[in-house]
């Protein structure tokens, strides 16, 4: 692929980029600007190769600009057109692997026993049988004293933490370019224009039941591995790389791919904590931490769960084979095919009866609905796996695998690609 294919796939891209933008605030679309670029990303991707095994960077970035404007091409298409997107279409637009799919149900089944275990610790835990109330951020003085307590606990947190990561990897020493600060916002984030990772005030206060504030120790070194060492560094580290300006930008191609990552890193920073009994102290949770360690476990191995489920829920749900929907016993064969791993006996009846007018005339699953199974692909669990198969493990190459899995937006089997080209050239 020329640089010149390059330049022109990026001025493209950005004039999709500029059509978005144009429809979030407007909320239409310029459609004969729209048709133009759409017959230019038309014409420009018959003229790309793909590259079956790439072996240099250039090949993989070859590879990655062709999936990146073949989604683009599809994306502008479901506005000037019509046509029904199926099931099928819409995994293999996001490089989602038909085994990643067929072992939905299978990793569901082994690990529903341990999961309902979970439940019950969880029940039982000290955590949960504390009483825990809602802050009233809405009144003035609740809330300053809550982002007073916030801002302390998540400074000390910040510096701490930074200082372990930027010892434990080169990566790190981005962290010392981010500022961390509370929000009222219940979803945490991070800002790249002003390099700030804004921690929600809710989700790591509380109210015990003395009215005093408390901090979610737990849910705050998450959120710190989730949105700091996950989606701030991945930002953060892309900004500051070479790579080509397309593998910079957002698009919902790569969404899944940067939540594997963070989802990766929260696990990472708790695995970090637990060896490092000095940061430990300095946070003052020594006594306790084997406590929240476990409840992180615990929590953890529901939210993977339910994830799971769902995503399984979407490929019943999105299975013709199993008859119309205008059937009661294909609804049926749906809600039984969900009964044997679902938590609660309640669930696979709910999700199918409440889901049942998501579909078009054809009975393709919606298509926003079903582009939700794009989370599950695991591109760093991919590209773990390729690593230790090369006896590359993570403990002992941390620097250059995080900088493989932070450095870029990828598409996950960009990710996977661009992993076998570093791990050949080490050779």
């Amino acid at each position: 692929m020329t640089s010149e294919l390059i330049i022109q796939g990026e001025q493209l891209i950005k004039k999709v980029e500029s059509v978005d933008k144009f429809f979030g605030k407007y909320h239409v679309c310029p459609m004969k600007e729209v048709s133009s670029i759409h017959k230019s990303i038309s014409d420009i991707i018959p003229q790309i190769t793909p590259v079956e095994n790439p072996t240099n960077f250039d090949e993989v970035i070859s590879n990655e600009m062709k999936r990146r404007l073949c989604f683009e091409e599809f994306s502008l298409r479901t506005w000037l057109d019509s046509d029904y997107y199926n099931f099928q279409r819409v995994t293999q637009l996001y490089g989602i692997q038909q085994e990643e799919l067929d072992s939905l149900r299978p990793w569901l089944t082994k690990n529903r026993s341990l999961i309902l275990d979970a439940i019950e610790r969880l029940y039982h835990s000290q955590e949960i049988k504390n009483t825990e109330l809602k802050l009233p951020l809405d009144v003035p003085e609740l809330k300053r004293q809550a982002e007073e307590f916030s801002t302390l606990n998540i400074r000390k947190y910040h510096k701490v933490l930074g200082k372990l990561l930027e010892r434990l990897t080169a990566i790190g020493g981005f962290l010392r370019d981010i500022d961390a600060v509370p929000t009222i916002e219940a979803r945490s984030y991070f800002n790249l224009l002003t390099n700030t990772l804004a921690i929600g005030v809710p989700a790591i206060c509380r109210f015990n039941s003395e009215g005093a504030i408390e901090l979610n120790e737990m849910e705050l070194i998450q959120l710190y591995g989730h949105e700091g060492m996950g989606h701030a560094l991945n930002r953060v580290a892309t900004k500051n790389s070479s790579l080509p300006y397309f593998l910079k930008s957002d698009c919902h191609l790569n969404t899944s791919s940067a939540e594997s990552i963070a989802q990766f890193y929260q696990n990472v920073i708790f695995d970090v904590l637990k060896e490092s009994p000095n940061a430990q102290k300095e946070l003052n949770i020594s006594h306790k931490f084997s406590e929240i360690y476990q409840d992180f476990l615990d929590v953890q191995m529901l939210n993977e769960y339910n994830n799971h489920l769902f995503w399984y829920a979407l490929t019943v749900l999105a299975d013709k084979s199993l008859g119309s929907l205008d059937d009661p016993s294909s609804i049926k064969k749906k809600i039984e095919l969900l009964t044997d791993v679902a938590l609660t006996p309640s669930f696979p009846q709910c999700f199918v009866e409440n889901h049942l007018r998501k579909f078009d005339s054809q009975g393709n699953l919606d298509y926003k609905m079903a582009s939700e199974i794009r989370y599950a692909a695991q591109p760093v669990k991919r590209v773990l796996s390729e690593f230790s198969n090369h006896g590359m493990n993570y403990a002992e190459n941390r620097g250059l695998i995080d900088r493989t899995l932070l450095e870029g937006l990828w598409s996950p089997e960009g990710m996977l690609e661009n992993a076998k080209r570093i791990i050949q050239n080490l050779d």
